[in-house]
């Protein structure tokens, strides 16, 4: 089975906040700018989330009482919401969160798309693929022409992966060629798309994708895997081998990296081998049924 890239491993923007390993990306900003007003945006996130309920309050009353510029007003207001929205989500509290960034949607519902693409992520987050493809496809239509491709490859990337989700392969490969068309060192939109390709047995694509990911990032376990991986469908058992021996150096204690190092060494009629990293593989892994049944056709002991 090919290793899913975790949503941890991919590329942050150069303005972040952490959301359960996920990025939350600053495609644009409203008039105020994300700075800390008074703690809300605190990285604590329940100093944050104080912060920013006293700012709504008092710039909900500043927007009622028609002093001072409207739309300044409503900008500081939808980025009040934005903050605490973020400090629930990092709290793992998803509804509060969309519940904020629903505000501030409302408030600024065509110049805002970060709101949008917070609430996605949130959305992502409580496995709400729909909803989460919907918001980021508003983060990326409202994107301003001009705005940095990097961020904008960061929007496009995280859609693929909810395109992912859906088993929608087709469309998410799309989002991930324009995530690299915009960003042509982003390795998590090149592992992900390789991921696909091996999803439609598209092999070579996906080793090239595979291949690129490692070029920029050699100690790279999970796309080296899936390399070896996608060789051993293409019957390229040498290959294989030599990718899955410099898994184990990166990570000894992954069981399964014996476990299909031991199958290319059986394809090639290496039995001693193919046994002691099936034995290697269940000493990681006791339970793991693919090896216990090789070492069972190969007539060998656990």
């Amino acid at each position: 089975m090919f290793l899913d890239r975790p949503m941890a491993g991919f590329r942050k923007a150069k303005a972040h906040h952490p959301l359960c390993g996920l990025v939350l990306l600053f495609i644009s900003m409203p008039a105020a700018s994300q700075a800390l007003r008074d703690n809300c945006g605190n990285p604590d996130s329940d100093i944050s989330i104080a912060g920013c309920t006293r700012k709504i309050k008092l710039d909900t009353a500043e927007l009622k009482s028609g002093f001072g510029s409207p739309n300044a007003a409503v900008a500081h207001l939808a980025t009040d919401y934005d903050n605490r929205g973020i400090a629930y989500a990092n709290k793992g509290l998803y509804d509060q969160a969309i519940a904020d960034y629903s505000q501030a949607i409302a408030l600024l519902p065509k110049t805002f798309p970060i709101a949008y693409f917070n609430r996605g992520l949130a959305y992502h987050n409580q496995e709400r693929d729909d909803q989460a493809i919907a918001d980021y496809t508003m983060a990326i239509s409202l994107e301003p022409k001009g705005a940095d491709p990097l961020e904008l490859a960061d929007a496009y990337d995280y859609r693929g992966n909810a395109y992912d989700q859906k088993n929608l392969y087709d469309q998410a490969i799309e989002d991930f060629t324009m995530a690299i068309s915009l960003n042509p060192r982003l390795e998590g939109a090149y592992a992900n798309r390789g991921n696909d390709y091996a999803h439609k047995a598209l092999y070579d694509l996906a080793i090239a994708d595979f291949g690129k990911v490692i070029s920029l990032d050699s100690r790279d376990v999970a796309s080296r895997y899936n390399q070896a991986l996608a060789y051993q469908q293409k019957g390229l058992y040498d290959d294989s081998i030599a990718d899955l021996s410099k898994v184990i150096s990166l990570a000894p204690k992954f069981a399964n990296a014996y476990d299909r190092r031991a199958l290319a060494y059986a394809h090639k009629g290496l039995h001693d081998q193919a046994i002691a990293d099936y034995r290697a593989a269940l000493k990681l892994d006791p339970g793991l049924q693919s090896a216990k049944d090789a070492l069972a056709r190969l007539g060998a002991e656990p």
